[in-house]
């Protein structure tokens, strides 16, 4: 008899999901109880050895009368359709069953999607019950059952009879004997693996991922600038032990267990991590490390065993661990029981990983083949950018075996970070405006590369739409008249393509939005000042360009004479000789990542903070090197040791000392470049002032007659101040003779506002306004003050040097 299937009405329980409706007359004509247990399939649902589909497993359900279903109709749950393959409308064939049905030793039920209490005690007693009540299952039935509050569905995934897995799909019954075991939910494999392949750009889709990592497996790394040492390292410690351990064993070694890969953040070690599991087809567990902490007893530690489990069962196989710091802190600094317990666990899950037993392949392999078959081959891989918050127990050999460091790219490896991201991109940039690019972009990391090349894009569009769009159109239509409206000829066309491209120029103007990453917290805005707008000083200037600019220009000049770039730059000298002026031009004209240390922010009142302040400088320094620090009014942090009133060690002591351990400790400072201004040499502790830590002493005196004549000219002439003819630029360089630079600035504004207090209609600034404006100034540079400067240089034997 054919029936057709028919959607149930909604059920309250398991059992009412698991029933079949039939017409009265239907069940007599085919002599079923209400309450026999039949098998559903779809009539229509052949194999097809051809195209290797076979045929649904089918649906085991609970026959029961109805007087509302039609006959030749069967009512049937979403469930019980989906288990025998079956639409609404198809016809079906029942029959009871009649063979011999065996009580399963154990069922497997894996989640098909993320289950937070997979591994709770309580929800498995509950599942347990639920499969008692539905009796009869088939392997890869559908399970669907409601808890807290929300539908649950899992896949029958193994049945296990006599300690056998059970490949036919028979009917297995459940008793209180079988042990109900619930996996947690693992994305499909080949999900994983084409995500990880479409984030590297592979553009191959037809082929299997399988096929694709074994073919191209070179080539997804090629996917990856600027990191061919370490993923050549990682490879060795995560390939070989998966696909050959037997090269361990035969040696009487272990394989490796564990990598830590640990670096600033956006420098590619999840990539590397996902991409290597990838290429090497091994089966990949990715946790992230808050996501599975749980608030309940037990359960965080539960879910880590079942996740190695999981990973000895499909061996060879990769657990990825993402932020291992936030799972696994320092014991003595954990603020809770239950993070020393995660803790613990993961350590004994990972000197386990060698010694759990995985049921071997082959009865007759060679020896050392049957110890390589015996272990499961697990590769633990964890990323962190806080190496020093991970607990030391961790970070031994046995279980992190190596740590890899993903540092920030140098100017080489950005060009192949950038040719990298820039082959998914149309673009007309040459490899000479790529490598200008990575030569310029210090401090960028992986991430920030991507962010511009993405800025970038997004400026080529409104590029090309600004061409097109006109005062009463909007953006969306100049979109779509960009992209959809047909071209008048074949050059508009090619015009078109030809602009929707990103171009050199798109990409710097993208460089200014996007800052590095590791100077975000740290990033001022400097005043974009020109070695131009200095007047005078050209020795200072050259001075500085020599210490800063030629080790970045010309390093190989540096190495071929054996030299190493000068270290530290003092710039001392009366008030308002364009010190920090100075270190703003040499930001500006350098190019470099400029970080401003005002002289007493450093300093705290908590105890170690202001050690650490300057320690926190210096490290982002040499994140996003080559930088330059600019510490101004450093006498405030420099005083002499030893001055203290109660005779012991001060705070200021214990900054400079720090000071003086960052500047030539046993860390070395590379790539960074300490520019400090004061007006007070004198009281600076000798210790700061030696070669290796400030090179370069130079003296900045109040400017001499050029000089003058130059920041006169600067500011009357450059700086458009209307004039009148009579104003002599020489005389007052003359008259100026003792004033600083600043004051020969402020000389000149003054004499503005004395012009418009006669006038706010006057036309220009006349002689005899100067003449008021230096009859009112005073000289804040004294003799007695060059004298001073004289003297000091003279005692200590500081010179320009």
């Amino acid at each position: 008899m054919q029936l057709l299937a028919q959607q149930s009405p909604s059920a309250r329980n398991v059992r009412a999901v698991r029933r079949a409706f039939l017409n009265v007359n239907t069940m007599r004509h085919l002599r079923l109880g209400a309450g026999d247990h039949i098998l559903i399939r779809n009539k229509l649902d052949q194999p097809n050895p051809l195209q290797d589909t076979q045929q649904s497993p089918g649906s085991v359900a609970i026959a029961w009368p109805s007087l509302t279903v039609p006959e030749n109709h069967i009512q049937l749950s979403s469930v019980s359709r989906l288990n025998a393959n079956v639409a609404v409308g198809e016809p079906v064939e029942i029959a009871p069953i009649e063979t011999t049905i065996h009580e399963a030793s154990q069922i497997s039920l894996a989640a098909l999607h993320p289950i937070p209490f997979a591994s709770n005690l309580l929800f498995t007693l509950f599942t347990k019950e639920i499969m008692n009540e539905i009796k009869f299952v088939i392997k890869d039935n559908f399970i669907e059952f409601p808890y807290n509050g929300k539908p649950q569905r899992f896949k029958v995934a193994s049945i296990v009879l006599d300690r056998h897995e059970q490949d036919a799909r028979s009917v297995f019954a459940i008793g209180q004997d079988t042990v109900v075991k619930v996996l947690p939910f693992t994305p499909s494999q080949e999900v994983i693996h084409k995500e990880i392949f479409d984030e590297a750009g592979v553009k191959d889709t037809d082929a299997s991922p399988s096929s694709l990592a074994t073919s191209t497996a070179s080539g997804h790394y090629d996917q990856i600038g600027g990191l061919a040492d370490q993923i050549k390292t990682v490879r060795e410690m995560v390939e070989i032990p998966l696909h050959n351990p037997q090269m361990f064993t035969q040696f009487g070694l272990r394989p490796p267990k564990g990598v830590l890969l640990y670096g600033p953040p956006g420098t590619g070690k999840t990539l590397i991590a996902r991409t290597v599991a990838a290429a090497t087809e091994a089966f990949l567990t990715v946790i992230n490390g808050p996501e599975i902490i749980s608030k309940f007893y037990g359960e965080t530690e539960a879910k880590l065993r079942a996740i190695f489990e999981l990973a000895a069962d499909n061996s060879p196989s990769i657990i990825f661990i993402d932020e291992i710091d936030a799972l696994c802190p320092k014991r003595d600094e954990a603020a809770s029981e239950m993070e020393k317990r995660v803790v613990a666990t993961l350590l004994t899950l990972m000197d386990g990983v060698s010694e759990k037993k995985a049921p071997s392949s082959s009865s007759t392999a060679e020896a050392s083949g049957a110890i390589a078959n015996s272990t499961p081959r697990i590769v633990v891989m964890g990323a962190t950018n806080r190496p020093n918050s991970l607990d030391e127990a961790l970070r031994r050999p046995g279980r992190f075996d190596r740590e890899i460091e993903i540092g920030i790219p140098n100017s080489q490896a950005r060009a192949e970070i950038l040719t990298a991201l820039l082959r998914k991109i149309p673009n007309t940039l040459t490899p000479a405006q790529v490598d200008h690019l990575a030569s310029i972009s210090h401090g960028y990391v992986g991430a920030d590369l991507a962010a511009v090349c993405r800025e970038a894009g997004l400026k080529t569009i409104n590029r090309v739409m600004g061409k097109q769009r006109t005062p009463e159109s909007d953006l969306q239509g100049s979109f779509e008249a960009m992209t959809l409206s047909p071209p008048t000829n074949g050059r508009t066309m090619l015009d078109k393509e030809d602009d929707l491209k990103v171009s050199a120029e798109d990409m710097r103007l993208a460089m200014t939005d996007v800052k590095p990453s590791a100077m975000r917290e740290i990033m001022i805005e400097v005043p974009k000042v020109l070695w131009s707008d200095i007047g005078g000083q050209e020795e200072i200037k050259q001075k500085l360009k020599e210490s800063v600019e030629w080790p970045l220009q010309h390093p190989e000049a540096f190495i071929r004479m054996g030299i190493r770039p000068p270290k530290g730059i003092l710039l001392y000298g009366p008030p308002g000789c364009s010190k920090t002026l100075m270190a703003k031009a040499l930001a500006t004209q350098a190019g470099l990542n400029f970080i401003a240390v005002k002289g007493p922010e450093l300093f705290s009142k908590w105890v170690g903070e202001s050690e650490k302040a300057v320690r926190e400088v210096f490290r982002k320094a040499r994140a996003a090197s080559p930088s330059i620090v600019f510490f101004d009014e450093i006498d405030a942090l420099t005083v002499k040791r030893g001055g203290g009133d109660d005779g012991g060690s001060s705070v200021a002591d214990r900054v400079l000392s720090q000071l003086l351990n960052e500047l030539d400790g046993i860390e070395p400072l590379v790539n960074v470049t300490v520019v400090a201004a004061t007006n007070r040499p004198d009281i600076m502790d000798p210790a700061l002032m030696r070669p290796g830590r400030i090179d370069r002493i130079l003296y900045v005196s109040p400017p001499d007659l050029a000089s003058r004549r130059e920041i006169l000219r600067l500011q009357i002439h450059s700086k458009k101040m209307a004039c009148d003819p009579d104003v002599d630029v020489e005389m007052l360089a003359q008259q100026t003779d003792g004033c600083s630079g600043a004051e020969v600035v402020a000389l000149c504004q003054e004499a503005a506002m004395k012009a418009m207090e006669e006038s706010l209609e006057i036309a220009c600034v006349a002689r005899r306004h100067f003449e008021q404006a230096l009859s009112g100034m005073t000289r804040r540079i004294t003799p007695e003050m060059i004298e001073f400067y004289d003297d000091f240089r003279t005692r200590s034997g500081l010179k320009a040097v």
